[in-house]
């Protein structure tokens, strides 16, 4: 969705939008920073309590970003030298060496605090990242404002990961000058206006859990009602996914299942970079590290005898997860009321050994089943115009207009051979999105040998937002007749 003047200037004008313009224009304390963070992202509390975020922000105000004091910035060029000066330059307070020069993976998790101090002295250039733990939060945004966000950096560039910040800031300086927002007026767009234009996904469908990992850690410190956080996962994570705790000593025993929210999240600015977003949990018998260490096939098991060192993002293999049932099963414990992983199988007959298979053997036998053919009703590669009359190739179009100059597509659909990571799938929609806004279309699909992912653009696109179909679906007429309709439009 584009930005909109007209709705913004009429939340810019109303009481709660002037409310939360001020409060990023008119803070004076520390404590008013704190409160900020505080108020748009409450999990900074699992790290910070307020003395020690007030603390930092006083620290890298006083002994660092005030040293910038009078210094003029003339360009984005400027202010990006300026910013990698200080993250490299580590932080001394007084005779004590805080940071050391150079140290970029101690540097990751003071960025976001940095960033107020940085936006308070140069509002101009930097803004406020209170997104902590919350990039998808983020990425919801930019998909649903048509934002391209940059590519994030690889766990092991440190000094990449921190200056991910500034091209973040590069990113909002262009889209607020061309928008004419203030730089207070941007932060209370990002935080105030902006979540209450995205949907609220709490009661979306889960999908079935396609895959199964360990993770690990002790729960007590969050509390007895903990019942949803962020916590450390493998990057291919997907939402719906089984998630198996070993709580750490003094436990040391698996303790509970969880079901991820969402798909695996990396986080330049997060220490474990990949994560997900827990819920759901499910309390099981105690199976004991001892008891493991015990059991004919766990005591092979190679997390096992190194003691569940690594736990985090351990994928599960399907005769992993058949042996637990069964150890947990022994317990005197239901296990038909745990969720279980769902493997998907191709239509009886069906090989598919590249893209071209999906293609011909899955998807155009599907929409000709729907009552959709080609020419007629929907085209394969259609070109489209682009720039100086650069043409794209989007794999199909349905429910398309293909007159030069004014191609419409309602639903644009790419396939692939083999979407195998959350990497993949990610490209291929922001691949598909880049092609929709262009086409207009209403549906992106995307399908490979495995599933079918549709998005919808009810509440603008999102690449976290999706319903997710496998080929024996289309066998059940309810899942068959829902698809349908989601493409019928």
């Amino acid at each position: 969705m584009i930005f909109n003047q007209y709705l913004w200037n009429l939340y810019k004008n109303s009481p709660d939008g002037k409310s939360a313009i001020s409060s990023f224009s008119d803070r004076k304390e520390w404590i008013e920073e704190e409160r900020l963070f505080e108020k748009y992202n409450p999990k900074i509390k699992d790290g910070f309590n307020s003395e020690m975020i007030c603390g930092i922000l006083e620290d890298f105000w006083c002994y660092k970003v005030s040293e910038y004091e009078g210094t003029v910035l003339k360009s984005l060029d400027d202010a990006g030298k300026l910013y990698e000066e200080i993250i490299s330059t580590g932080l001394m307070i007084e005779t004590e060496e805080v940071l050391r020069i150079g140290d970029f993976d101690q540097m990751l998790g003071y960025i976001p605090l940095l960033s107020m101090e940085l936006n308070y002295m140069f509002g101009e250039y930097f803004f406020p990242y209170l997104y902590i733990n919350e990039l998808f939060h983020l990425e919801k945004l930019a998909d649903y404002f048509e934002i391209e966000l940059p590519p994030i950096p690889k766990k092991a560039d440190y000094k990449a990961r921190c200056m991910y910040y500034w091209e973040l800031c590069k990113v909002f300086y262009r889209f607020r000058t061309e928008n004419g927002l203030s730089p207070d007026e941007l932060s209370a767009f990002m935080y105030d206006y902006a979540p209450n234009l995205l949907i609220k996904e709490e009661n979306a469908e889960m999908p079935k859990p396609s895959s199964a990992w360990f993770i690990g850690g002790l729960i007590k410190g969050y509390g007895k009602e903990w019942t949803v956080g962020f916590w450390q996962s493998n990057k291919e994570t997907k939402k719906g996914d089984i998630l198996i705790h070993y709580e750490t000593s003094p436990v040391s025993a698996i303790t509970c299942l969880w079901i991820a929210q969402v798909d695996g999240v990396i986080d330049p600015f997060a220490h474990y970079y990949s994560n997900t977003y827990v819920s759901n949990k499910i309390d099981i018998p105690h199976i004991s590290l001892k008891e493991l260490k015990a059991d004919e096939y766990f005591s092979n098991h190679p997390l096992i005898r190194k003691n569940f060192q690594g736990v985090n993002g351990w994928p599960v293999t399907g005769k992993d997860y058949a042996e637990l049932m069964r150890m947990i099963e022994a317990k005197g414990f239901d296990t038909s009321v745990l969720p279980q992983i769902y493997a998907p199988s191709l239509p009886e007959g069906i090989v598919i050994k590249e893209e071209k298979d999906v293609e011909k053997k899955l998807l155009e036998p599907l929409l000709n089943e729907m009552g959709w053919y080609e020419h007629k009703d929907y085209i394969r590669q259609l070109p489209i115009h682009a720039g100086r009359g650069h043409r794209i190739f989007p794999d199909y179009a349905l429910h398309y207009d293909n007159k030069p100059e004014e191609e419409k597509a309602r639903v644009l659909i790419e396939a692939k051979y083999h979407m195998k990571n959350n990497h993949e799938i990610e490209s291929a929609f922001l691949q598909a999105f880049s092609y929709a806004k262009l086409l207009l279309s209403s549906v992106i699909v995307l399908c490979d040998k495995e599933c079918i992912l549709v998005y919808e653009s009810k509440e603008g696109f999102s690449r976290s937002r999706y319903k997710k179909y496998y080929w024996e679906d289309m066998r059940n007429p309810d899942l068959y007749n829902e698809l349908k309709n989601k493409l019928t439009i």
